[in-house]
């Protein structure tokens, strides 16, 4: 130990591990966009003058190609890079044991539509005994490493160590509570932290935002961001607050749905797998000549498809020994790909994003009007971003459906392949564009029992509350709202109290709280099986508040008993909640949120 009269040491080698910040300001801020189908990473220096921020473009299994993102696969059948397994473009193609979609698993309520052909990666998981949120924090942890090893060739190792870290990992807009949870537990468990949650449709728009530079925009415009991805279309609308400082606020609550490209991927696979039938798909999907054919339908089909009825591809199956079909245009290996097929592969998909597209935009058109705003039915643009964004046909097909609305597909292939990983990034970011409030997307509150009274509650089960001597019955109390303004760091309060026996064990003093949820637009007076569900079960620790917060009270019997109430405190973040629990005003300690 240094003695106060010794020689003075370097004092940063003398304390281990503690080392001092000489610029706070001096930050490295990265964004990970765990994606369905590709991930990518960016990052920026805060010290650096209005940067932009960069993306990693160097990947595992792809030497010599600048590509900003990677597949989001993992292999655990195949060893990789000192690894128990593969990831990215290291997965083989054509490997039994490649996991693929491990993202869509962490919802497992999102409700997937008839027209996504059946999945086997659940069954691949429950093989394999390992959660989805395990399997997510080793792909998080091996892309995280492998972009930190790229940041530190690209700048002096003892400048990227000295720089205080903070991430931002982007979710969709549509996740459950319970998903956007596991996405943290798996990026906690990966490593990274600080962490904070941010929407994709809300970082794409930021990004959009920041392309156009506050060009052609002024206060009151609305307009409508398309985020149409791998595996899931999130749309959200916004309306500019404020030009210089440049400002947004969401205008309704954000949708979507499971519509991505890799959707089309598999519907293809699928469409295959009808002509040749099932005994023969078996055996071409074993074959590197299938995995070549989706990857051509993936990298040339979709981009180019654009409605043209004259258009026809050619898609080889090199190796196939596949028996020609003249009937269904099969020759010598070879499927000729006609606009009739590509159009049904296509269309389902269209059709759900034309459908939440015209939801968003009458939804925004009516809450303008309603509100007698002065540009109430008009749109500025419909923006369509992300990898199934850059679609021809989809642009068309919008087009098509909105004449009034000019639709924005930027041609910048950051949109297509960066703009939600850098628009997180940029969150992070002054003198960036700010969304000062989003929306609320469902209702959240508690069930209480309040005091029975037949004029209103007639008709509902009600109980003896021995203590206090009056019938009770449970009823919903809603502290958010479906559409209520969420502004950052919005305090919200929950207020409880609970009667105690005056002998009363330590244990007694812990407690847990259901924060119930409800999805429909008009929330019900009282608990309703199937309507109100549980959003998270929260534990609150009683134990070390002081006794005098405890207020004595006698029954109408004559038994003595204790009250103690307290607040349960949400902070509202960009895409997620704190919890923590108060008495008299006073914190004591954060609360354990499980999500069931």
């Amino acid at each position: 130990m240094t003695r106060l009269n010794e020689k003075p040491v370097d004092i940063e080698r003398g304390m281990n591990g503690l080392n001092f910040v000489e610029d706070e300001d001096s930050q490295l801020i990265i964004g990970l966009d765990f994606g369905t189908t590709f991930s990518g990473i960016a990052y920026i220096f805060t010290e650096q003058n209005k940067p932009d921020p960069e993306a990693v473009t160097d990947w595992p299994g792809t030497p010599g190609l600048k590509v900003p993102k990677t597949p989001t696969l993992i292999d655990y059948t195949a060893p990789s890079g000192g690894k128990p397994f593969s990831w990215g473009s290291k997965v083989h193609p054509t490997s039994r044991g490649k996991l693929e979609g491990v993202k869509l698993l962490l919802d497992p309520e999102q409700p997937v539509p008839l027209y996504v052909p059946a999945s086997n990666t659940k069954k691949d998981l429950q093989k394999l005994g390992k959660p989805a949120v395990d399997v997510a924090t080793d792909y998080l942890k091996a892309l995280y490493e492998h972009a930190l090893g790229y940041i530190n060739n690209a700048y002096p190792k003892d400048f990227v160590d000295m720089q205080q870290k903070k991430f931002v990992l982007t979710v969709p807009a549509v996740w459950s509570d319970k998903a956007k949870d596991l996405t943290l537990k798996a990026a906690k468990n990966a490593g990274i932290y600080p962490v904070q949650l941010i929407k994709e449709p809300e970082a794409a728009a930021l990004y959009t935002l920041h392309y156009l530079k506050g060009r052609a925009l002024a206060a009151g415009d609305a307009f409508v961001l398309c985020d149409a991805g791998g595996g899931t279309v999130d749309l959200i609308s916004y309306e500019v607050d404020s030009v210089d400082p440049l400002e947004l606020k969401e205008l309704v609550p954000g949708t979507g749905g499971v519509a991505g490209s890799l959707i089309l991927n598999k519907r293809f696979e699928e469409a295959v797998k009808n002509i040749v039938g099932d005994e023969e798909f078996l055996d071409l999907k074993k074959t590197e000549g299938f995995a070549d054919a989706v990857k051509q339908f993936d990298r040339e089909v979709k981009p180019a498809f654009c409605g043209d009825k004259d258009q026809a591809w050619n898609v080889n199956f090199t190796m196939g020994n596949l028996e020609d079909d003249p009937t269904n245009n099969i020759q010598a290996n070879c499927l000729r790909l006609k606009y009739e097929l590509v159009h049904q592969i296509f269309e389902p998909l269209v059709t759900a994003i034309i459908q939440l597209v015209a939801e968003q935009v009458a939804n925004v058109r009516i809450k303008r009007m309603g509100a007698n705003h002065p540009k109430g039915k008009e749109i500025k643009a419909i923006f369509l971003v992300g990898g199934f964004g850059s679609s021809q046909y989809l642009k068309m097909r919008l087009e098509k459906a909105n004449p009034d609305i000019q639709v924005i597909q930027p041609t910048d292939a950051d949109f297509s392949w960066g703009a939600i990983v850098k628009g997180a990034v940029l969150s992070q970011m002054p003198h960036e564009a700010v969304v000062t409030a989003t929306k609320c997307v469902r209702h959240y509150g508690v069930s209480c029992t309040s005091i029975y009274k037949e004029s209103e509650d007639a008709g509902q089960e009600k109980f003896w509350d021995k203590l206090e001597g009056v019938y009770r019955v449970s009823k919903m109390t809603w502290y958010l709202n479906y559409d209520d303004d969420l502004v950052r760091e919005r305090r919200v309060e929950f207020a409880f109290y609970r009667s105690l026996a005056v002998d009363h064990q330590p244990t007694d003093l812990i407690f847990v709280d259901e924060l119930l949820e409800c999805a429909q637009i008009d929330a019900p007076k009282y608990p309703i099986t199937g309507v109100t569900k549980v959003n998270v079960k929260l534990t609150a620790d009683l134990r070390n508040v002081p006794k005098d917060a405890f207020q004595h009270k006698v029954s109408p019997a004559g038994t003595p008993y204790v009250v103690i109430w307290y607040k349960l405190v949400i902070n509202t973040q960009t895409a997620s909640m704190k919890f923590s629990l108060e008495v008299k005003g006073k914190e004591y300690s954060s609360v354990e949120a499980k999500y069931d």
